[in-house]
């Protein structure tokens, strides 16, 4: 099980009204974990992301535009299913 701490919140009021309606008691503790869990996931993506278009960024700015991949990729896809074919 994992360790618990207790924490306190400031939440605004009409918020909290809202949680005490809709969600029992005994379950506002793990709706609260739940979504900070979700909210740091999805922090974490977007870090990840803005990682990515720096090193993007960065690419481009020492190597320039490059050129698309995609026509080399159908060639060398021919090229193996020609070399498959002749087995």
């Amino acid at each position: 099980m994992p360790q618990v701490i207790r924490v306190t919140l400031t939440l605004p009021r009409e918020l909290w009204e809202s949680v005490k309606r809709i969600v029992p008691a005994g379950q506002r503790s793990n709706l609260v974990a739940e979504a900070l869990e979700r909210e740091l996931r999805r922090r974490k993506r977007m870090q990840q992301v803005e990682s990515l278009h720096q090193f993007q960024h960065g690419m481009h700015d020492k190597y320039g535009e490059l050129p698309a991949s995609a026509p080399d990729i159908e060639l060398m896809r021919q090229e193996n299913d020609c070399r498959i074919e002749k087995l």
